[in-house]
């Protein structure tokens, strides 16, 4: 059986991974939507022009 407790003691978080919240969900990066949201306005606008 797993000692639950003796696992927590010995755990070590892994090399790295001290990102908090607020890189993971900070507004400076573009994500796939907003991507895709600038590459329709930019055809539609191309398709305006002609």
């Amino acid at each position: 059986m797993i000692d639950f407790n003796l696992e927590l003691k010995k755990f070590k978080p892994a090399v790295g991974v001290e990102v908090g919240q607020s890189d993971l969900f900070d507004d400076d990066i573009k994500d796939i939507t907003d991507l895709v949201d600038e590459m329709v306005k930019e055809q539609l606008g191309k398709e305006k022009e002609k």
